[in-house]
């Protein structure tokens, strides 16, 4: 039951997966230049939830994996055939070797975080993306009025 009122509240309040899609469209052209360079490059993503990233990077053959914390999330990710795991995305980044990554992203993660393992998170990240690699991270804008109602 709880599972079913999350999913309903995150369709209601986050957006229908076809939305969050397309919102995050914008990021694509990046990754892709990346992907000329770098072919067999991979992408992080962090907070992954529904997977909506994930699924628009593997509609343009770019490989990607992503790590959630909530079970429920990844379970929805799960049913579309992402490559996803439960895990937090500062242990997943420190797992991960140095110079790997093409890019790392986390959509609306950092607002959830303490500042000084947001900071840890960005040195990681750092650490592990390749050269000329990205860090994505979007987060909501509190003087937006429709997000902070």
């Amino acid at each position: 039951m709880l599972d079913e009122f999350y999913r309903a509240f995150e369709d209601r309040y986050r957006g229908k997966r076809e939305y969050i899609k397309l919102r995050q469209s914008i990021y694509l052209p990046f990754i892709k230049t990346l992907q000329k360079i770098y072919p067999e490059g991979e992408v992080l993503d962090i907070g992954c939830g529904r997977g909506e990233w994930l699924e628009l990077l593997k509609e343009n053959n770019i490989k990607a994996s992503g790590v959630d914390i909530d079970k429920y999330m990844l379970n929805v990710a799960k049913d579309y055939g992402l490559d996803v795991k439960e895990s937090d995305g500062l242990s997943t980044l420190k797992s991960i070797k140095d110079n790997s990554l093409t890019a790392v992203t986390a959509f609306h993660v950092v607002e959830h975080i303490p500042f000084e393992s947001l900071l840890e998170l960005i040195a990681e990240a750092k650490r592990v993306l390749v050269d000329g690699g990205l860090l994505i991270m979007e987060t909501p804008n509190p003087e937006n009025i429709k997000v902070s109602t």
